[in-house]
């Protein structure tokens, strides 16, 4: 295997031998983040599977093995989408995170939702109450709410649409507003992932949402291609800068306002050092 990593990227797997091989494998030492990440694109090669091992894992199972720490450094401190209420106090036991469509007060959550959503979105881009609703309880969506103490602490919202619907979203021939229920890619078809809103109380609040975000990506991760979003908010763009998602086209609108879209297929979102940090390296993270 020394030789095949050595052939595939030199510049990383230089120097290599295969006692260093040996120590990797029985967790003596660990590679650096670079040769982590070289080695995950490296397997992704070799199996064709965005995040190979783990690939019949359940969401519950890989929420037990990202690192919470390398979650937070991930998502840094957006303060448009992430407040600052005291977290000392709250018990990540107690916070629940679950499917929009289990959450009683559904409706109420999803006006809210709007508040937020017309504040940083611009027209173009904007989608209306009775479609959130709808798109909520497809089984394909990930739509998910956090709880704490019967409180509602914040969301996390995307579509899975089908491949030629989303690259049209992208390129901008087509809105948001215009996706339709036929639109999305059934749970075991092959779709691309449209981020749509998010939200947290804090910053505890926002690491337990994208933890299961995460763990949803890796689990479905035979049939997600691709991951974007559109967006005109600064703090949107650094989420997606963080998560590896790449400016794949702008435009203009009449008031100048300026729109980017953002893609990157799941394979390389997931091979980048940023999101390697958070990956199965629990030997390694100290968690609170």
């Amino acid at each position: 295997m020394v030789d095949e990593l050595y052939s595939y990227d030199i510049d990383y797997f230089e120097g290599m031998n295969p006692f260093m091989l040996s120590r990797w494998e029985h967790g003596v030492i660990a590679p650096s983040l670079s040769r982590k990440t070289a080695l995950l694109r490296y397997l992704q090669y070799k199996t064709n599977t965005a995040f190979p091992c783990v690939t019949e894992y359940s969401v519950t199972d890989l929420e037990n093995l990202i690192c919470q720490k390398g979650v937070e450094a991930l998502i840094g401190r957006k303060k448009e989408y992430i407040l600052h209420f005291p977290s000392v106090s709250m018990s990540v036991e107690n916070i629940q995170v679950y499917p929009l469509r289990n959450f009683q007060r559904m409706k109420d959550l999803i006006a809210i939702n709007m508040d937020i959503h017309k504040a940083f979105n611009h027209s173009y881009t904007q989608v209306t109450f009775k479609q959130f609703q709808e798109w909520s309880l497809h089984p394909s969506n990930f739509f998910v709410a956090a709880e704490y103490k019967n409180s509602f602490i914040g969301l996390f919202f995307t579509l899975k649409l089908k491949p030629k619907i989303y690259e049209k979203i992208i390129s901008f021939q087509m809105k948001k507003s215009e996706i339709e229920t036929k639109h999305f890619s059934l749970p075991n078809e092959a779709g691309s992932i449209l981020l749509l809103s998010f939200y947290a109380l804090n910053n505890t609040t926002a690491v337990m949402l994208f933890v299961r975000y995460y763990a949803y990506l890796i689990s479905n991760q035979k049939q997600i291609l691709k991951i974007g979003g559109i967006t005109k908010s600064n703090e949107a763009l650094k989420f997606a800068k963080s998560m590896n998602l790449k400016t794949v086209n702008k435009i203009v609108l009449d008031d100048d306002t300026v729109i980017e879209a953002r893609s990157q297929t799941l394979p390389e979102a997931l091979a980048s050092e940023s999101v390697i940090k958070m990956l199965f390296p629990k030997q390694e993270c100290e968690e609170e």
